[in-house]
């Protein structure tokens, strides 16, 4: 993924944690990066976990990999989920694989 698309989805996930903190969690919290993730990481909650990790993958420089396999994560996929890991193709499979097992 460019830079400049890592520096878009990390405006993205700093901004879906910051809403999450104002709206479940009652937190007033300045729009400064390090203040959304100190405020963050004051809650051991899924979702802000979650997007912590894309923010991590972001600041390495891989974000939009899928975990499994590599490849890209499509960037519509991930507009709709900020928090992706899996590539279409993972995901299907993994699916595929979760259903055979029940």
């Amino acid at each position: 993924m460019k830079s400049e698309e890592l520096k878009k989805f990390d405006v993205l996930v700093l901004g879906r944690m910051r809403e999450i903190l104002s709206t479940k969690y009652n937190v007033a919290v300045p729009e400064g990066r390090q203040e959304i993730l100190d405020a963050a990481s004051s809650f051991d909650r899924p979702d802000l976990n979650e997007l912590a990790f894309s923010l991590r993958r972001i600041e390495k420089g891989i974000y939009g990999q899928c975990v499994i396999c590599r490849h890209d994560i499509p960037v519509d996929v991930l507009e709709a989920n900020l928090t992706a890991r899996l590539c279409p193709s993972c995901q299907t499979a993994m699916h595929e694989k979760s259903d055979t097992a029940r």
